[in-house]
């Protein structure tokens, strides 16, 4: 069934309210975005939303009159709440703000003050998905954006054009905060100082009074997302898979050898670059195989491409190694691309979910302290051909099996982020925990909790034995060896 995207406001007293409304609640913003929206009225019934449904909420929230069946995880598809935890993220201390974002290597000082010889930029980052809609430049003596009633008017801010030097690395900072916290949209306050240094200093989930230009991005943003909503979920969209995966080599004497020594940087067994001390050096293998609907073709042209690299390196003592940490202090990805699936919160939720949590199971302790610089959840990168990166995993290429494995549960994910969105463990701030932490009790929970879901998905009917393979490996504690030659594993000659 195709679903629709609801406006839902309520007012202070229950009764529910107009877009009019919701734009005062929330100084104005709501009404400016999201007129023209159909509007769910939970306290008089005028519009009742379906489990393929997409709910924007302003205000208060009442979920007990909006549904046809009441959200819960025991229901095989349930409407998207956004936002669903912005009570929760309203009500947190600075501290306990603070410590989340720094567990996810998101930079933060929110709570205290900037020493007063330090000069700060303040900007307010309005965001709708993944995009930076309104970037404006809060003055010195205005307060932080937790006190919105006292903010100074839209006149009075100075709008940061998107070509303006901060506008991608503060919009990169920012989404990549609402989506840690659980969030859809909202605002983020940036702080950057003098030196260079970006952080994180405020969030509000909610919308706030945008200038012109902000409304007109705002509204082709949520055009963008309704139009894919409305097609994705009207026939279930088919994702195609790519890949980036890393390795590196080793002499005999344990060096790295730079990988630019046998391949080029833009072959499709090519090399990557790392800066060392501000340095551009091509440590990395990096193998690039032909994108396909497919998990087991993607993985039979890695194997492909395995073979190329073994005929360039040919005569040469090498030893191959891959996985999360193989070398201390190189930390290597094993990235996966998806096309023909849009990039949603609810879609990169089911990735971190359904992918990265049972593959954080399968790594060796050590690879660990890639974390969280590397290896993030949420590690997400368009991509100039319209589809996107998914960056958390690291090279799964230690052995053929975890490759599959890996390539089928990212189809899953992405196919079927609507069933899997009422069951994701790592929305619970316990499991994020164990997650940054290593708590293995509570991510076998979480793992079998996941592996349940994706057991009802149709999709699962067609790989179950590629992850039946890698859940049972989880079950058994087995971990993998980063430690070896690689190759081995696939079966590829070597001296």
């Amino acid at each position: 069934m195709t679903g629709k995207v609801w406006a839902y406001a309520r007012t202070s007293s229950g009764t529910g309210a107009g877009a009019a409304d919701a734009g005062r609640m929330d100084g104005g913003g709501a009404f400016q975005v999201l007129a023209g929206l159909p509007l769910l009225d939970g306290s008089s019934g005028s519009g009742v939303a379906g489990p393929n449904d997409c709910i924007v909420p302003v205000g208060r929230l009442s979920t007990s009159t909006l549904f046809e069946s009441s959200p819960d995880s025991s229901l095989s598809i349930s409407p998207w709440l956004m936002n669903a935890k912005a009570r929760e993220t309203s009500a947190l201390s600075d501290e306990e703000l603070q410590r989340r974002l720094r567990r996810e290597g998101i930079p933060a000082l929110v709570e205290g003050k900037h020493p007063a010889d330090v000069r700060v930029t303040r900007l307010r980052v309005t965001v709708w998905g993944f995009d930076a809609v309104e970037i404006a430049r809060l003055l010195s003596d205005s307060p932080s954006i937790n006190d919105v009633n006292k903010m100074r008017r839209i006149g009075e801010l100075d709008c940061l054009p998107p070509g303006h030097a901060l506008w991608k690395p503060a919009e990169k900072l920012a989404t990549r905060t609402l989506y840690a916290l659980g969030l859809d949209f909202g605002q983020v306050e940036v702080r950057v100082s003098d030196s260079g240094w970006i952080h994180v200093a405020a969030v509000k989930p909610a919308i706030p009074k945008l200038s012109e230009e902000g409304r007109l991005r705002w509204k082709e943003r949520l055009d963008e997302f309704i139009a894919a909503w409305e097609a994705e979920t009207g026939e279930r969209p088919v994702a195609k898979l790519g890949a980036d995966p890393e390795f590196v080599l080793l002499s005999e004497e344990g060096k790295v050898v730079p990988a630019s020594r046998y391949f080029r940087p833009e072959a499709d067994a090519g090399c990557d670059s790392v800066r060392v001390r501000g340095e551009k050096r091509w440590p990395l293998v990096e193998l690039r195989p032909r994108p396909t609907t497919e998990p087991g073709q993607l993985a039979a042209d890695v194997r492909r491409l395995l073979v190329v690299a073994a005929e360039k390196t040919a005569g040469a003592a090498l030893n191959w190694r891959a996985g999360a940490l193989p070398v201390p202090g190189l930390p290597i990805g094993g990235h996966i691309h998806l096309s023909g699936v849009a990039l949603t919160g609810e879609r990169l939720r089911a990735l971190d979910n359904a992918v990265a949590l049972p593959l954080r199971l399968l790594e060796p302790a050590s690879a660990a302290r890639r974390r969280p610089r590397y290896g993030a959840l949420g590690d997400v990168r368009r991509q100039p051909h319209g589809g996107f990166e998914f960056r958390t995993p690291p090279s799964w290429l230690v052995s053929p099996r975890l490759t599959l494995g890996a390539f089928a549960l990212a189809k899953i994910a992405a196919e079927h982020s609507r069933e899997l969105a009422a069951g994701r463990p790592l929305d619970e701030e316990r499991y994020r925990d164990a997650f940054y932490s290593g708590d293995r009790n509570a991510l076998l929970e979480a793992t079998e909790r996941i592996y349940a879901r994706i057991r009802q998905t149709f999709g699962y009917t067609a790989y179950k034995e590629s992850v039946d393979y890698l859940f049972a490996a989880i079950a058994a504690g087995r971990r993998w060896d980063e430690s070896t030659d690689f190759r081995r594993k696939w079966r590829i000659a070597f001296s």
